[in-house]
């Protein structure tokens, strides 16, 4: 698998890290009305805590750390889903017929790749899911993200105010339903 559909993916599985963290005892909630004040408040919530995650990933171990971990990840997808190394050759290869079919300006077999990509994307997810669930890995991100929140409150010494809040904010969700 390529490095940059590698690090692609575990972008995806680190991108809710701070997120995480501060929903670990909060059960997930369905969405609220669009752009109410809670749900506005969270999304600025988020939206903080990735630019200080981002700025935190600047730090040279931590970067290394995160992409010994994203080579793990995959490692324990392949393991876990004997499927995901095709699927893995195969969106690599849907790059190139995406970018063919939209130089034809061929829109029926756009529309048939984009399915393929989104059927490929829930196999992802799905193979990420059970590798984040694999007690290894499980522990390994743990510990990952333990020393990215530990930077980030050190780049930004409110991040924990911010996971706290975020956490309420989830937790208050399900009532105002």
């Amino acid at each position: 698998m390529s490095k940059t559909l590698r690090t692609s993916l575990f972008a995806l599985a680190l991108a809710a890290a701070p997120a995480a963290l501060a929903a670990q005892q909060t059960p997930a909630a369905p969405p609220a009305a669009p752009q109410a004040p809670a749900q506005a408040e969270m999304q600025q919530i988020q939206a903080r805590l990735q630019q200080i995650q981002a700025r935190a990933l600047q730090d040279a171990a931590l970067k290394a750390a995160q992409d010994s971990i994203g080579t793990e990840m995959t490692a324990t997808m392949e393991r876990l889903d004997p499927t995901f190394k095709a699927q893995a050759a195969r969106a690599e290869a849907l790059k190139a017929e995406v970018t063919a079919a939209q130089a034809a300006k061929d829109n029926a077999k756009l529309n048939q790749l984009a399915a393929e990509a989104t059927q490929l994307q829930q196999g992802f997810a799905s193979a990420r899911q059970r590798a984040m669930q694999d007690a290894a890995m499980a522990a390994r991100i743990k510990s990952f993200q333990e020393r990215i929140v530990a930077k980030m409150t050190e780049l930004e010494p409110e991040t924990q105010t911010l996971l706290a809040r975020l956490q309420e904010l989830r937790a208050a969700a399900p009532a105002q339903q």
